[in-house]
């Protein structure tokens, strides 16, 4: 009797999940995707997998299936769309204004900042924050830039010709920067063990091996994991470092005094003391007539040092591979900063300096094309919406595939060629469809700072090049990638470094 019981009721449990999943799928049976199992769909296809195998399977079903196809994780229907028109339609429509539900795993460390945040709070708080990366406010930290990206070409220079695997060193200097410009507190990564620098490094790498790790998706897994505790104590360590900071400046920040006018430091066009960190800034801001709490304040400043380290460093780990692997355009970068910044590593760095340097804008460009350091974004509906002849139901999650789409040769004659030229005005690829190349995202939740971005790469790289000869570990060597929330080289890419 209990036998019958048992198979009756996993029978019927079989059944009703078998209806509902006829449900979830119906909407999309029109868009292609790789065939599924009848309860777990494509699940036991990433079951095991790393993220660098992830990271090959959604390139080859690109291939197999076109520039627009679905995967089945058995509890939703993930979309994936690879096409400029399409993505022109997610990043600017309203309907897809909300970032997908696996972005939820970052909520307990960064809250509702920027990158998380949805409505009314994110369009005030990106409103009231734009100024923040004013170019005559970013003026003020390209000292910063200057003097940590010299300890990394020193350090680079120290392995004397040797292997250095430089993603880890990079990462260092870009946290280095993000500390001191965010934070306006003196930073020492790249010397010296810091506590905080150490657990937003590790706090970043347990919650990347939970978003690919089905497993620990639930709070309830990750609990019973071997990472918890140490997530939870990085979690306080960096907890208590920005609100202690937050505290301690909020007390000592000198606001303009209005009975004495402004500053000599005073930027007239913005209305903000030139000599800020962006915490200054923050703790000035008011929204609807009132200050950002220290709550606020913290989940905004933990949004920039997640989103200002790990995707610069991508992408200055990816500029320094393809100058290495192409020595033409390294000299090229290495005359033109001389002739710009000149021989001396001594000489001030301003912002003008930087952007006459042309063709290493145009080498950035490339690189970010071929290695963008977000590869896929995803977006949640949030009413129901007609997308490429197909209605999407409310609640779906959609993925953007940046990286795939950069690679098509449709829209990039010859995409594993690396050339730099093809973005020059008069050669017509800035003249195509406006959504073909979007490496810092786009429309209205593009990052807030792409400039800060673009101008670390520019005096770190520039710095570099003038002290440091660039070569590859073997001749043709090409770094395996893999793509966690960040693109990143699986073997750390290893380079060797020799002086000018």
């Amino acid at each position: 009797m209990i036998a019958i019981i048992a198979f009756t009721a996993i029978f019927v449990l079989f059944v009703y999940v078998w209806q509902w999943r006829r449900r979830l799928n119906r909407p999309f049976l029109s868009i292609p995707g790789p065939p599924g199992l009848p309860v777990i769909g494509n699940c036991h296809q990433f079951i095991g997998k790393s993220s660098t195998n992830i990271f090959h399977m959604l390139i080859e079903l690109e291939r197999l299936y076109g520039s627009v196809f679905k995967v089945d994780v058995a509890t939703g229907i993930w979309l994936f769309y690879m096409s400029p028109g399409d993505i022109e339609r997610i990043m600017t429509g309203p309907e897809f204004d909300c970032k997908s539900d696996d972005y939820d795993m970052l909520l307990e460390w960064l809250g509702t900042g920027l990158l998380i945040s949805n409505g009314n709070k994110w369009f005030t708080h990106r409103k009231a924050l734009t100024p923040a990366f004013h170019f005559k406010i970013l003026d003020n930290f390209v000292q910063v830039f200057d003097v940590k990206s010299t300890i990394l070409a020193r350090k680079f220079l120290s392995y004397s010709g040797k292997e250095v695997w430089i993603f880890p060193l990079v990462k260092l200097c870009t946290l280095d920067v993000i500390v001191e410009t965010a934070m306006g507190t003196e930073s020492n990564a790249q010397s010296d063990e810091s506590g905080y620098t150490m657990a937003v490094e590790d706090i970043s790498e347990i919650v990347f091996w939970r978003m690919f790790n089905n497993v620990y998706n639930t709070e309830f897994m990750f609990k019973l994991s071997s990472k918890y505790g140490t997530y939870k104590k990085c979690l306080e360590t960096i907890r208590e470092f920005t609100l202690s900071i937050i505290e301690k400046r909020r007390s000592t920040l000198n606001v303009f005094d209005k009975n004495e006018g402004k500053s000599e430091d005073c930027n007239d066009s913005t209305g903000l003391k030139k000599k800020m960190a962006l915490l200054d800034i923050l703790l000035q801001t008011e929204i609807d007539g009132r200050p950002l709490t220290n709550e606020e304040v913290r989940e905004e400043v933990d949004t920039f040092m997640f989103a200002g380290h790990d995707t610069t460093a991508s992408a200055i780990t990816f500029l320094l591979y393809a100058m290495a692997k192409y020595p033409d355009v390294q000299q090229k970068v290495y005359e033109e900063a001389v002739s710009i910044l000149g021989d001396s590593i001594d000489t001030p760095i301003t912002l003008s300096a930087l952007n006459d340097l042309k063709y290493l804008d145009l080498v950035i460009k490339e690189s970010l094309r071929m290695f963008p350091p977000v590869p896929y974004i995803s977006r949640s509906t949030i009413k129901e919406v007609e997308l490429s002849g197909c209605t999407i139901p409310t609640g779906t999650n959609i993925t953007v595939g940046i990286f795939n789409m950069h690679h098509n040769p449709k829209y990039f004659p010859d995409p594993e060629e690396f050339i730099p030229e093809r973005f020059e005005v008069e050669r017509g690829v800035e003249k195509q469809h406006p959504y073909a190349y979007v490496p810092f995202s786009a429309g209205g939740r593009n990052c807030i700072g792409q400039k800060f971005a673009q101008y670390e790469i520019k005096s770190t790289i520039s710095k570099v090049i003038r002290l440091c000869r660039i070569e590859l570990i073997r001749p043709n060597y090409e770094p395996p990638l893999k793509a966690e929330m960040i693109l990143k080289p699986q073997d750390e890419m290893p380079l060797r470094f020799f002086p000018r």
